[in-house]
């Protein structure tokens, strides 16, 4: 069964940018018609559905200036961004924390720390000389969220996929959804589009095999990514991978944004810092790489040095809004925090790509505008506002709900889309094929096989003839394996969707990542046989658009810097290489015969013919 909806706004991912924009565009019109689609459950779906315990990067006067916040995320890109989004977002940051202390009813120092003068007080841990992170005790900020959105009198549909954002004309003129309860389908008539759908976490695969195990919300497979590209919009830094320092077995954030600015730091087995710093960008993932290639592995988060107190604290923080999972996880294994060695750390276990956490994403300005006219992006898939975490996620979610409305009221094209029901009708035929077979590939083994790929030909240091392989089997596996999928329920009919997802985030990934022919960020883009930048890649962005069938990649500059900031981080490639001693030497008469014609023979009386070589991409 499906329903036609019309509606004047789609907010697609009600995680913290998408809330936050639902309730920014009831502010902006009493009467307009709002909707709100979640994968999940609204009040605990997304990255931050347990809650928060700071605002990551954010500009806060008198401790920092939106000029900070241009600073920083300037230098952790090495300028390829638009600055004008980084000030935008800044110069919005102190507003957002009146929002939040309303919208939680908290009162000043309550939810932020301030200082003794009534200022909030940042902490010290990005790689500039600017304290930039604001400490939050925000256990019940996604479900206050939530609660905001539902006064709002907007209609919430949860448990409910966007699959298909429909665009004409470079227009958007239609979400088309699915809910995998029930399976029943709706088309949204409308003109204006949040996109608010995370990043792309569930790319690569962790070492325990457990496909729900990533690093992210494990509902982002690359959903926005897929659905903005196939509605026509731009996409950039697709080559920048987010791979991170997690909790070995556990799947959970090292968590030095916790515990770094409270004194807490990464060390290698011989209890030496394996990097200056703890915020999680290019030059400190180089760091942890090195420890773990010269054998001083493994690396732990040591703070057995700290108060009890500040111990006392982190624990609360990272077994309670961060993961629940993680007291029992230590407690089971008989690990404390006070322990030098108790926690030990795995490095870059599954890859991904990222916005708010990295830069890649879609392209917005510093409005969120897409080049799709009415799509508009915030959070972990906009690649417009980099390294801006929860912080950009609320700051430029409410942006764009007031932006998406105002579009929405001055749009006067017609948002019908011609021989829609005859659409919708094939549109579920084809989507519910999996379901329709007798015997197929079950949908896990098709995810697994897909992301063990991404994972081993694509995880830094990059290679080419590793990425064309990537490429090979991503295309591989849509004509070999996809059309062979069998869907259980309407759930597993769901898991086929996001495979397609990943499959095409992953030739993104892939394809920009040979395009740029540098290494840049630090281990994010390191390419083993070009390890070093190229000034004529510098303020490029590597652009993937859809024309037709085919995926397009072009070289575009940035917008001209306003503000003369550092655009390199303090790193450098290093020239790998290994004595391994003299191999075996072969004498003159080791030769064996070039043609097997023994087997040749045999094979021939069997009626068989020889087999032809044959390697991903060529065949001989």
């Amino acid at each position: 069964m499906y329903h036609i909806i019309e509606t004047d706004v789609v907010v697609i991912g009600a995680g913290a940018a998408g809330t936050m924009a639902a309730i920014k565009a009831r502010e902006a019109d009493a009467n307009i018609k709002i909707t709100v689609l979640d994968k999940s459950i609204m009040d605990t779906s997304g990255g931050a559905g347990r809650g928060m315990d700071a605002l990551n990067t954010m500009s806060v006067p008198p401790y920092s200036y939106p000029e900070d916040v241009v600073e920083h995320t300037t230098k952790v890109t090495e300028g390829i961004l638009d600055q004008s989004v980084s000030y935008e977002f800044g110069k919005r940051c102190p507003q957002l924390l009146k929002d939040l202390e309303k919208i939680m009813d908290r009162e000043k120092g309550s939810l932020f720390p301030v200082d003794e003068d009534g200022n909030y007080q940042l902490f010290y841990l990005h790689p500039i000389q600017k304290p930039l992170l604001l400490p939050m005790d925000g256990e019940e900020m996604k479900r206050a969220l939530a609660k905001a959105v539902r006064d709002t009198g907007a209609t919430i549909y949860n448990r409910t996929a966007a699959l298909q954002i429909i665009s004409e004309n470079n227009a958007v003129k239609g979400v088309f959804a699915f809910n995998h309860r029930n399976g029943e389908y709706y088309y949204f008539k409308t003109q204006s589009v949040c996109l608010t759908t995370g990043c792309a976490s569930r790319m690569g695969l962790a070492s325990s095999g457990y496909l729900v195990g990533c690093y992210e919300f494990p509902g982002n497979a690359g959903d926005g990514y897929y659905m903005a590209y196939q509605a026509g919009a731009e996409l950039v830094n697709m080559e920048c991978f987010q791979a991170n320092s997690l909790i070995k077995d556990h799947q959970g954030p090292g968590c030095g944004y916790v515990a770094v600015p409270r004194g807490a730091y990464g060390t290698d087995r011989n209890g030496d810092s394996t990097w200056s710093h703890g915020y999680s960008s290019g030059d400190s993932k180089m760091g942890a790489w090195k420890a773990f290639a010269e054998g001083r592995g493994p690396t732990h988060l040591k703070m057995s040095h700290l108060p009890e107190d500040s111990i006392k604290v982190i624990e609360k923080i990272l077994w309670g809004n961060e993961r629940t999972s993680r007291k029992i996880f230590h407690q089971n294994r008989g690990q404390d925090y006070r322990d030098g060695d108790a926690i030990e750390l795995a490095f870059s276990e599954e890859i991904g790509v990222c916005g708010g956490h990295s830069s890649s994403g879609v392209l917005a300005d510093k409005n969120g505008a897409s080049s799709v006219k009415g799509l508009y992006v915030a959070g972990d898939v906009d690649g417009g506002l980099p390294h801006s975490y929860l912080g950009g996620a609320l700051v430029m979610g409410g942006l764009i709900g007031e932006n998406a409305v105002e579009y929405a009221r001055n749009c006067d094209e017609n948002a019908e889309y011609k021989g829609l029901h005859k659409w919708i009708s094939d549109e579920i035929n084809t989507f519910e094929e999996p379901l329709r077979r007798d015997n197929g590939l079950p949908t896990d083994q098709v995810e697994y096989k897909a992301r063990t790929r991404v994972q081993y030909y694509m995880k830094p240091p990059k290679n080419p003839e590793f990425l064309n392989i990537a490429q090979w089997w991503m295309e591989r596996i849509k004509k070999e394996d996809m059309p062979r999928i069998k869907a259980v329920d309407y759930h597993d009919l769901l898991k086929t969707y996001e495979i397609k997802c990943i499959l095409t985030v992953g030739e993104m990934m892939a394809r920009s990542s040979l395009f740029r022919t540098e290494s840049r960020w630090g281990f994010q883009h390191w390419r083993i046989d070009i390890p070093e930048n190229k000034p004529e890649w510098d303020g490029q962005w590597v652009v993937i658009k859809k024309e037709g069938d085919s995926m397009v990649l072009s070289k575009r500059k940035v917008p001209e810097l306003q503000w003369d900031y550092p655009t390199k981080m303090e790193y450098k490639y290093p020239e790998v290489s290994f004595d391994v001693g003299t191999p075996f030497k072969k004498e003159a008469n080791w030769v064996n015969p070039k043609e097997d014609k023994w087997m040749s023979d045999t094979l021939a009386k069997q009626g068989m013919e020889t087999p032809r070589r044959f390697m991903p991409g060529k065949e001989k």
